[in-house]
Parts: C-alpha cells; sequence; structure tokens
C-alpha cells in the first residue's frame, strides 16, 4: 500500500486508535438526507457505489438501503474493522470492504468498477491530490451519470460543537490543550486544497451543486460523550499517550455536577456534488 503521508513513518497513522470513538462519537449523515441524496442522483438497488475514505462506514451504512452495493473503503485498518463490525450489528448485508486510499484506486480499479457514483464523506481534504482523485475517478464512474458527492460540506455547528463550546463543557478543549503541551500535532492536511467547488469544476464532474437538508435532533450532553468526541479526532489519542489517564481525571473533576439536560440542535446535512457536463 503506497505511504499516505510522505515522510512519515508507517506506524504514524492518524486515525489508528480513534476508530471507536469516531463512530460512536462523530456526526453522520441522517438516513433522510442519504435518501434524499439517492433519489436525486437516480440511485436504485441497480447501482454499484463507493465510498471513498469511508472511516467506520457512517455514510455507506445510511446509504445502504437505497443503492444495490456499497464499496467500503478506507485507508486506516481499524476503520474498516469497526465499519464491519457496525455492519453485522445493524443487519447491513450489501456493504464490501477495501482497505485502502486514495492513491490505491488505480490499483483496485479491476476490483472496484464499474460505479454509478462515489460518497467522499469528511475525508477529501485529506487527499492529497484531489484533481489527481477525480481524474482516476473519471475512468471508474459510468459515462452517463456517474456523479462524485462530497458530503458533509457545509460546516455547520454539529451535534457536539453546538454544546461542546459552551460552559461549563468548552473547559474540555482547554483541558485537552494542556494535555498536548509539548507534543508534536501529527499529519494533518488544513489549507492545503484550493476550494472544493473550484476543484470539481476542472474535472470531469465539472457541473456542481450543493444539496442540503435541515433537521432537529435531541441531544444529551455527557461527559463521556465530551471525551468521546475528542478522542474522535486525527492524532489525539496518540499524542496523550501516558496522558490520558490524568486528562480524564481533570475532565471528570472539572465537569462534577454539570448540567446533562437534553438539548434539541438544527443540524445541517449537505452534499457538494459533481455531475458530468451534459453534452
Amino acid at each position: 500500500m503506497k505511504d499516505r503521508w510522505p515522510g512519515l513513518a508507517p506506524c504514524e497513522r492518524p486515525f489508528q486508535e480513534a476508530a471507536w470513538h469516531y463512530a460512536e462519537y462523530r456526526d453522520r449523515p441522517s438516513e433522510a438526507f442519504m435518501r434524499l441524496l439517492a433519489g436525486h442522483l437516480g440511485w436504485s438497488r441497480a447501482d454499484r457505489i463507493l465510498d471513498l475514505g469511508a472511516g467506520p462506514a457512517h455514510a455507506s451504512l445510511r446509504i445502504a438501503p437505497f443503492v444495490g452495493e456499497v464499496i467500503v473503503m478506507d485507508p486506516e485498518p481499524a476503520m474498516i474493522e469497526e465499519g464491519r463490525r457496525r455492519s453485522v450489528a445493524s443487519g447491513v448485508g450489501n456493504l464490501s470492504f477495501f482497505v485502502g486510499g486514495s492513491d490505491d484506486l488505480p490499483r483496485l480499479s479491476s476490483e472496484l468498477g464499474p460505479l454509478s457514483g462515489v460518497v467522499i464523506s469528511q475525508a477529501f481534504h485529506w487527499m492529497a491530490d484531489q484533481d489527481a482523485v477525480l481524474r482516476v475517478l473519471d475512468e471508474l464512474v459510468e459515462r452517463d451519470r456517474g456523479a462524485v458527492a462530497l458530503v458533509g460540506y457545509v460546516k455547520a455547528t454539529d451535534n457536539h460543537r453546538s454544546w461542546l463550546e459552551r460552559a461549563p463543557w468548552s473547559s474540555v478543549g482547554e483541558i485537552v490543550q494542556r494535555h498536548l503541551a509539548g507534543t508534536a500535532e501529527g499529519p494533518h492536511p488544513a489549507g492545503r486544497h484550493d476550494p472544493f467547488p473550484e476543484i470539481l469544476r476542472r474535472s470531469a464532474f465539472s457541473r456542481v451543486e450543493l444539496l442540503s437538508y435541515e433537521h432537529d435532533v435531541e441531544i444529551r450532553p455527557s461527559v463521556e460523550a465530551a471525551i468521546g468526541h475528542y478522542y474522535s479526532l486525527s492524532n489525539l489519542l496518540s499524542r496523550l499517550g501516558a496522558r490520558r489517564a490524568a486528562f480524564e481525571a481533570e475532565v471528570d473533576a472539572t465537569l462534577a455536577g454539570a448540567d446533562t439536560a437534553p438539548l434539541i440542535v438544527r443540524l445541517v446535512d449537505s452534499a457538494l456534488v459533481g455531475r458530468r457536463s451534459v453534452s
């Protein structure tokens, strides 16, 4: 497998320890939105969809009821194992799993294609050469109605930030930073790419549109969810290392007696969709 982060040791895998926490505490698109997306793109039980950079199959599990097969692909083996475990627990039988990232697409193309479309959920920013990724997908995705959907494009407040940014829960972020003092940040792609609409418009998927869906959810804050959300972030658990127990103890002490009453939060599910231009 090609090194996803050139110059780093192979063991430096940003999400190696985060899979369970990511699956438990990261936002995922709602089933209603994935139904909307599938209907908008004309996907049906006859179609095969690739979920690239799938993590623990968040989007895969939600799109599965509306298509024939979802190929779940992620470079982190722990994410693939967590996704497989959750698909079995959910009784979803039309997922297939591949360990691999965007750099592995050419090698796996004969096993992956042909595809009706591709979903990339909160992962496109990790791909070092997005233009090259879209060129490869151009070869894999069918010509007439093939599409690429960047799910989670709108950076609205998610169900955890909606309360983790409020006192006293906001103290968790401050505690994290104190316990991470002096540790290397690790690989992260922040700020290294052009705007996604621009990247899509110069690709084969140049007909760009935004699809969104707003809905209300009930959220119950908790110490476990606060810690779990931070543990889902790339590199954080490896950076904490032996400091983890002290971090958790300080969070427990700081948030003892914090209000855990449920909140109603308005979320925005979204996808930036690129389709082939009409000839």
